[in-house]
């Protein structure tokens, strides 16, 4: 038995001689900022064999090995850092021990991004990796790459911006807010523009833009001037070019760009002798739909009666509350003129369009204002006498019109007939004025109702007659072809 127990006790002595002993790591990971180039030492006590190994490959120990080993004791392995793969942002390597079955991460080294491989700015700031560069209200910003450490032409922009397009012209580089982006702010963490040297990191710049300026509005398409809309509504062209118009098919589209989508739309009616007065949408002949994100359409009644204006405004709701708190939105577009209320020149800004609509006679016969070349309302002329006058005549009813004129003021008649019809040339005789009071044709070079004769081509149908009156009595106009047939007749009262 005691020889037994002696084996026993034997044994168990070998056994615990030949276990190794349990790791003992260092209770702190150590952190290292080098740049490229430099070396770190990382010191450490080991209880047991030990292996020390590097998971990057531009931090080496001896510049060639990514790991080493030892036996136990105090030690210290010195990695040496290199510039392989490194780009504009900072790199990790993590130092690891392995005693026996166990390994952790006993340092940390950071080998800083590249500096100043690029000096990007302008005139009032330059920029350094990471900077946020801020898109201000006008929705656009210029940069220039000062300097370089690399070939401009391996300069790579990307971005993660989608609200941005970016245009370079060599050294130069703008930034612009895509149009439909430029009524939000963008102020994400994760926009931003990388510049590289082919594949490598150089700089990022983070990027962010305000919004436009809660006062501005833009209009696509531009404020439209001159819109004249058919008799129908159902069509319209833009009278200011009467020579090289197109005629569209309504509704009138327009987008309104403001920001946040907080905007207003005010409309108003004009004639000569109210001016213009806003007015409720509800009712009026001109139908206004307004999807509440900018999106406006504008769409128009038949018209029974005479030519008609109206104009649509847009107003900033942070203006709207400024004018609604002081003078009121009326007396912020308008202004008087002699009693009259007309659009301030700089309010015109805040116009989406001027619109006239054709009279339902439009078609048929034009006048006019020879100044200020503005289309004036024509109609029907109702008086029985006169109708009966020019029926005598030959001028059935539905082709004959009215205006009052001024004496000795000048105007523009298009009797709207095909050339084929009537010949505009007064030494044809294709026009005759009778004075109503007396009953007798005038004359030219007697009652001076003519001036030396303008003729001007609109179209390839129409020919455009100016005339001026010096008759002191109402008047017939006939309007005569060259086989002195009456296709109309205009009715003129004088006035003084």
């Amino acid at each position: 038995m005691c020889a037994l127990a002696m084996t026993a006790f034997l044994m168990g002595a070998c056994i615990e001689e030949n276990e190794a002993p349990t790791p003992i790591f260092p209770t702190e990971v150590a952190t290292h900022t080098v740049a490229a180039g430099e070396e770190v030492t990382i010191a450490f006590t080991a209880n047991t064999d030990w292996q020390l190994s590097s998971d990057a490959m531009w931090c080496k120990v001896d510049g060639l090995f990514l790991d080493t080993n030892g036996k136990a004791g105090e030690q210290q392995v010195t990695f040496h850092v290199n510039a392989d793969g490194q780009s504009v942002d900072d790199s990790k390597a993590n130092i690891s021990l392995r005693m026996g079955e166990e390994s952790r991460v006993i340092a940390t080294i950071v080998r800083t991004g590249i500096t100043n491989a690029i000096v990007l700015g302008n005139d009032s700031v330059n920029y350094t990796h990471n900077q946020t560069v801020t898109i201000g209200a006008e929705g656009t910003l210029t940069l220039v790459i000062k300097e370089t450490t690399f070939d401009k032409n391996n300069l790579y922009i990307s971005q993660s911006a989608e609200w941005l397009d970016i245009q370079r012209d060599e050294m130069v580089i703008t930034l612009n807010v895509k149009p439909e982006y430029l009524k939000y702010s963008q102020s994400n963490a994760t926009d931003s523009i990388c510049f590289s040297d082919r594949e490598t990191p150089m700089m990022r710049l983070h990027v962010a833009y305000t919004g436009m300026d809660a006062r501005t509005i833009a209009l696509e398409p531009a404020t439209q001037w001159g819109l004249k809309v058919a008799a129908d509504g159902q069509t319209y062209k833009n009278s200011l070019y009467e020579m090289t118009q197109e005629v569209y098919d309504a509704p009138i589209e327009v987008t309104v760009t403001a920001l946040n989508d907080a905007y207003t739309l005010y409309y108003a009616n004009y004639d000569k002798s109210n001016g213009c007065v806003l007015a409720d949408t509800a009712g009026l002949w001109v139908s206004i739909a307004d999807d509440m994100q900018g999106g406006i359409t504008l769409n128009f009644e038949e018209n029974a009666g005479g030519e008609r204006t109206g104009y649509l405004f847009v107003l900033p709701n942070v203006l709207c509350d400024e004018v609604a708190q002081g003078e009121g939105v009326a007396a912020f577009l308008f202004e008087d003129m002699d009693g009259i209320p007309e659009l301030k020149a700089a309010c015109e800004q805040y116009l989406i369009a001027e619109f006239t609509q054709e009279s339902a006679l439009a078609g048929s016969f034009h006048l006019i204002d020879g100044p200020t070349f503005e289309y004036m309302e024509v109609a029907l002329e109702t008086d029985e006498m006169y109708v009966a006058f020019a029926e005598s005549n030959g001028v059935s009813a539905n082709n004959v019109f009215k205006a009052e004129l001024e004496f000795a003021h000048p105007y523009i008649f298009n009797p709207m007939l095909p050339l084929e019809l009537w010949d505009p040339s007064i030494a044809n005789g294709t026009i005759s004025v009778i004075n109503i009071t007396t009953g007798e044709y005038a004359v030219e070079g007697k009652d001076y109702f003519i001036e030396p004769t303008m003729m001007e081509a609109e179209g390839d149908d129409y020919m455009l007659l100016q005339f001026r009156s010096y008759i002191e009595s109402d008047y017939i106009v006939f309007f005569v072809d060259a086989q002195k047939v009456h296709h109309k007749a205009l009715v003129v009262t004088t006035k003084y």
